[in-house]
């Protein structure tokens, strides 16, 4: 009878760390009570605020809630990172997260890494691509490289913040075919987007998200995608090694909340935001907005974002990139 009850307490106490538990699966109503922000490091329009507001729509569905999404840009990123660790832990601020809480550490530009925080589950990969206007003179990424060999440092290219993935992109690319363009930072993949078809840059090394929207409505034209081989879902990019041009690289995505937060709405949180990653309204933002959906649990996003750090770190100082 001892065991019994003592078995009985047991499963009683994991319950309780799972989270508020019922046979149909978690009570979400219990456990957020109040409102939930996404916080959002870049600005609106880009690939991280429209996934922020497509999970903040079919969370507020799940949790019969409006849930708010606050865009906190600057830094590179640094802000909105910087944001989400100081959130209040009560369990109702979370906030997405780009390749960027990797590339700024090694940098010196912040004093904090993804550890000083609560990963909750990774979401997708966005690969990076060459872009131009619709009306640019280059076709291709040969005839791009050929007039930047003999024009060193002439052809302006977007990135999105000193430092950050799309910079290293576009190092990259820079390294790989032996050329020298003016890189010009902006706020958000979308503003880059924005001020190129403006005229003020030549091309932009951002995510493939934001330019495939582009090419759709007849304003712009990727010239290659960095991406070891081409995707299924837009088999009409060519990726730019195999042009001659062996540059991979581009972000990933996903949440996580204070380190503070209770052990049980941790749990829940990776539970809920599960349960809107496998959904069918997901999957298909995925498909159509040029991202590759990847799903990682806490734990195992944990491990590959440590090991990732390490990686990203060898990458930049080998590009010149560190402090």
């Amino acid at each position: 009878m001892k065991k019994i009850l003592a078995l009985v307490l047991a499963l009683a106490m994991v319950l309780s760390i799972a989270g508020i538990a019922t046979a149909e699966g978690t009570d979400y109503s219990k456990v957020f009570k109040k409102s939930i922000n996404i916080i959002c490091p870049w600005a609106a329009g880009g690939g991280a605020d429209g996934n922020a507001r497509l999970f903040a729509a079919q969370l507020g569905e799940k949790l019969g809630q409006t849930v708010t999404v606050s865009n906190q840009t600057g830094g590179s990123g640094a802000v909105g990172f910087s944001a989400i660790i100081g959130a209040n832990p009560n369990g109702n601020t979370i906030g997405i997260i780009t390749a960027e809480l990797n590339t700024l550490p090694p940098q010196g530009l912040v004093t904090f890494t993804w550890a000083d925080m609560h990963p909750i589950i990774e979401i997708c990969e966005l690969p990076s691509v060459v872009a131009v206007k619709a009306d640019s003179p280059f076709n291709t990424l040969e005839e791009l490289v050929a007039y930047a060999k003999e024009n060193p440092g002439k052809l302006k290219v977007g990135t999105v913040g000193t430092g950050s993935i799309w910079h290293i992109c576009a190092a990259k690319f820079m390294k790989a075919a032996g050329i020298e363009l003016t890189t010009v930072p902006y706020d958000g993949a979308a503003s880059a987007a924005v001020a190129m078809l403006a005229g003020e840059i030549d091309l932009t090394t951002t995510e493939l998200s934001t330019s495939h929207a582009y090419v759709q409505s007849g304003d712009m034209r990727i010239l290659g995608i960095m991406t070891e081989e081409r995707l299924a879902d837009y088999a009409e990019y060519p990726t730019c090694k195999e042009q001659g041009y062996d540059s991979v690289g581009g972000s990933f995505q996903g949440f996580f909340c204070p380190k503070g937060v209770k052990e049980d709405v941790k749990a829940a949180w990776e539970e809920l935001a599960t349960e809107v990653w496998n959904s069918e309204a997901y999957q298909t933002y995925c498909k159509n907005a040029g991202m590759v959906p990847v799903y990682r649990n806490s734990a195992d996003w944990s491990a590959w974002l440590a090991e990732d750090l390490e990686t990203v770190g060898s990458l930049m100082k080998e590009l010149g990139l560190t402090k």
